[in-house]
């Protein structure tokens, strides 16, 4: 599980965490999918020293502990003892002890003083040094200098102190001497202390003073006031000069109250002490001094990462003097023999140097190195060719020189945008390719302008093309109609012609019954004259008046005939004339006929011409009201383009 965790959507690339950080390779920068720089934690080569956290002005870095595991199983009533570290007296400046009474009236079972822890890692660095006279020792009460050196430094192994720290000499001691078999919490204000204690199983439960406090804050925990009085004491023994031990120097001032003559240096704060490592691994042993006395913060523990409180050195000085001053005062009045430590002599008796010996456990860290080759490509990559451009050392990367960047980008723990130089360049390219497709922009944008005027044009002749057309299609839709109204006359003169003629034929057929019947009569006419003129003969002289009646009456008979015969040639003539007319009426209609539909067809064809025409003329209305919008954003475009 991942101690210092990053909130991805809350970086913002700032680099302010990889500055921060003692050891580069903990931090991996990458772009994401939108193009934004994101820089995770490789937690395996994460010293936990929390100066990224710090450092991040924005949220993005947080770290868990042991504190609500601690106080549910606090609740759940699991004998559970407190050991606090001194710098809990800056955490809760003036109400550690309420704070320490509330976890003890709510089921901690025991709550030691870990300055006493202190004092017996003092006493057990002096008795290592005087069984290895010569040893040459780094100091490791700082739990972020031992993930260091386990992760990063392996060639310090040998100097690193195999002496516990003062919370691990008083679990041992509580464990050892105490026989306590329960759980133990450390109220710590170190993030990497939970490293130590799930490497080494002494202690159960990392409660930072931070959380503690936010837990507070976020369940009405209200601490008494100051002024309050609070009667609460430490159970067990109390330390004495190791209660300074979270000041920087702190150790070495114990140390030296008891072996002035030992060579002891410090370096504090991830600014110096890491280059000051790095310098000490490459000493000879003779060279280093007795005890390199280090620590990550540059306040020493009193400015843990996670104290939750940022005092100004002053303040704090203050503070740890007047702790200071009350350990020597007790000391003084508990030594019976004079140049004899009544405390380390006691100690001497009841403990013993082994138990408080630590092997550390070596990380295999895949470290791969890069060869100048890499490293050249990595320059490359960045956009570096000059030694002036290598050695640029602008820090915006966040690494101390622009050859770190490069073995990083060569290592993939870094992206060659992330160097600023190399986005400048990048910004200077990119502007002058915009700037040439600026001027491309506006070479094309003068032609769509030259394009838009024939265009404009072309719509206007369009325009008036269609306006005649609709004002042709409507005159020849009146003369359309005007034809259509003729022909629906003639269609219905033919109709009144046909119904004559049909009247005539029904006369004509009247006609033709009657020659019949006067050629009938006739007939019998000239019968009855024949047989009258047979009896005129026979009459003699007296039939001789008769004779001629019936001589006039077959003249008659045989005019009628003759008329008859006449009529009935007439009657043919007539007919067959008739007959034509009737044949040309049924031409003229059946042309009539078919003239109607087409001529319709004709004036919807018109009118259907006449609705086009009218689409047209809207539709280029509208496209000239698109392309005098478009010409608009073109002329709007070349004033950026002019601008930018």
């Amino acid at each position: 599980m991942s101690i210092i965790n990053v909130d991805v959507d809350k970086c913002v690339g700032c680099n302010a965490c990889v500055r921060a950080c003692p050891v580069g390779d903990a931090n991996v920068a990458r772009m994401d999918e939108n193009g934004k720089l994101k820089i995770t934690i490789d937690d395996e080569k994460c010293i936990k020293c929390g100066a990224c956290i710090r450092a991040c002005s924005h949220g993005a870095r947080s770290y868990v502990d042991d504190t609500m595991r601690f106080l549910e199983d606090l609740k759940k009533g699991q004998e559970i003892a407190l050991i606090a570290a001194p710098s809990i007296k800056i955490a809760f400046d003036g109400s550690w002890r309420h704070a320490l009474q509330w976890l003890q009236d709510h089921g901690a079972k025991k709550v030691y003083d870990v300055s006493f822890g202190a004092d017996i890692c003092t006493w057990a660095h002096l008795r290592y040094l005087e069984k290895n006279p010569g040893k040459k020792l780094i100091s490791q009460p700082c739990a972020a200098v031992v993930n260091y050196v386990q992760r990063h430094k392996p060639e310090l192994f040998s100097n690193l102190s195999p002496v516990h720290s003062p919370m691990l000499c008083l679990a041992v001691y509580m464990k050892k001497v105490l026989g306590y078999k329960g759980k133990i919490a450390a109220i710590s204000p170190c993030i990497a202390k939970i490293e130590e204690f799930r490497e080494t199983g002494l202690v159960d439960y990392n409660v930072t003073m931070e959380h503690l406090r936010c837990y507070f804050e976020e369940n009405g925990v209200k601490l008494p006031e100051v002024k309050v009085f609070s009667e609460f004491e430490f159970d067990g023994r109390q330390g004495l000069e190791g209660a300074i031990y979270p000041k920087p120097g702190g150790l070495m001032v114990n140390m030296l109250t008891h072996a002035p003559n030992l060579n002891i240096i410090t370096s504090e704060g991830t600014e110096s002490l890491y280059h000051d490592m790095e310098t000490y691994s490459t000493l000879q042993e003779s060279e280093k001094p007795d005890l390199f006395d280090v620590l990550n913060c540059g306040d020493g523990c009193n400015g843990g990462p996670a104290t939750g409180v940022h005092y100004q050195r002053f303040a704090m000085n203050n503070i740890m003097h007047s702790v200071e001053q009350h350990a020597r005062k007790v000391r003084k009045t508990k030594n019976k023999k004079k140049g004899v430590d009544q405390q380390f002599a006691e100690f001497d008796k009841i403990l013993n140097l082994n138990d408080y010996i630590r092997t550390y456990k070596q990380y295999d860290i895949n470290k791969s190195g890069v060869s100048e080759r890499e490293i050249e490509n990595a320059f490359v990559q960045m956009g570096k060719h000059t030694d002036a451009e290598k050695q640029f050392d602008c820090h915006s990367c966040g690494y101390r020189s622009c050859r770190d960047m490069a073995i990083a980008v060569a290592r993939g723990l870094n992206t060659p945008e992330n160097c600023h130089e190399f986005m400048m360049k990048s910004i200077q390219e990119e502007r002058h390719r915009v700037n040439q497709v600026n001027e491309k922009v506006l070479a094309m944008n003068d032609e769509l302008m030259r394009v838009f005027k024939e265009l404009y044009e072309n719509i206007e002749v369009v325009k008036e093309e269609a306006a005649q057309i609709q004002e042709e299609s409507s005159k020849s839709s009146q003369e359309m109609s005007g034809v259509s109204k003729r022909i629906e006359d003639l269609n219905q003169m033919n109709r009144n012609i046909t119904q004559a003629m049909e009247e005539i034929n029904q006369s004509i057929a009247k006609y033709n019954e009657m020659t019949q019947n006067v050629e009938k009569i006739a007939g019998k006419i000239n019968l009855l004259s024949l047989n009258a003129a047979i009896e005129a003969a026979r009459a003699g002289e007296a039939g001789r008046g008769f004779a001629v009646v019936a001589s006039n009456i077959r003249e008659l008979s045989d005019n009628s005939k003759s008329s008859v015969g006449n009529a009935k040639e007439s009657d043919e003539e007539i007919k067959n004339a008739i007959e034509n007319v009737n044949q040309v009426i049924l031409n003229f209609d059946d042309t009539v006929k078919k003239l109607i539909p087409v001529t319709n067809g004709a004036i919807e064809g018109v009118q259907t011409t006449s609705s086009n025409s009218q689409r047209i003329r809207k539709s280029m209305e509208d496209l000239e009201q698109l392309a005098k919008n478009v010409e608009d954003m073109i002329i709007e475009t070349n004033k950026i383009l002019q601008v930018e």
